[in-house]
């Protein structure tokens, strides 16, 4: 997780408009094929895109799916993921709208759209003692610093070893139920301003679809707020 925060809004607006034709993909399917499609319009960060097919056959997309798009960029084809918010069968035409979940990149690593998140977190770390090729287990309560659908960062005094690993549950405001995932630490750094606080980047090692889908879905609405408060 890179440490600077990203605006969906923005990033669409710079790399894409109206009428691009987009190559579509079921996001983590290898077997998936590349489905065409093109899109609408753009209505508040969201891309109304016309449904995707392939050699005329319809892409099976569902809600909260989520997919990754491909477009290019002169001789460099760029990435994102998005998720599938809404499927419309009314229109002349059929359509999706889709929430960016992620920044439009070079096809190198897709980078997840994060934002400053106050949210109540439980961590429980594995800490490997290399040593005496031990290990022990460190329980803490604690509020997450950002959050995305890649991962989470928290600033907590303790600093945790690259490839910790963890578990998490999060405590999105959302009504919906606690979410428990397996992690593993990517970095631990003390912050220049105050050495005493480390800030440590987390990723999901396995999350469910509908899981990621809450956090797109929670990252666009506060994102959304943010913008037009």
């Amino acid at each position: 997780m890179a440490s600077v925060n990203q605006d969906f809004t923005e990033d669409i607006k710079k790399f894409i408009s109206v009428n691009e034709i987009l190559q579509v993909r079921i996001m983590d399917d290898p077997n998936s094929p590349t489905s065409y499609s093109r899109i609408n319009d753009i209505v508040e960060g969201k891309l109304v895109i016309a449904w995707p097919t392939h050699h005329g056959t319809r892409m099976l997309a569902r809600r909260d799916q989520m997919l990754t798009f491909f477009i290019m960029r002169g001789d460099e084809p760029h990435e994102f993921g998005g998720l599938v918010d809404e499927l419309d069968y009314s229109a002349k035409l059929p359509q999706i709208t889709i929430i960016p979940g992620s920044s439009i990149i070079r096809i190198q690593r897709r980078q997840n759209f994060r934002i400053k998140a106050l949210i109540p977190i439980e961590i429980v770390a594995q800490m490997i003692e290399t040593k005496e090729d031990s290990s022990s287990t460190i329980a803490l309560q604690t509020t997450s610093y950002d959050l995305s659908a890649g991962g989470i960062a928290i600033i907590h005094p303790k600093r945790f070893p690259e490839n910790t690993p963890m578990e998490i549950k999060l405590a999105l405001p959302d009504g919906g139920p606690m979410i428990k995932l397996p992690c593993r630490v990517v970095y631990s750094d003390a912050l220049a301003e105050n050495p005493a606080l480390h800030r440590t980047g987390i990723c999901y090692l396995m999350i469910t679809e509908r899981e990621r889908a809450r956090i797109v879905r929670y990252v666009y609405r506060t994102q959304l707020k943010r913008l037009h408060p």
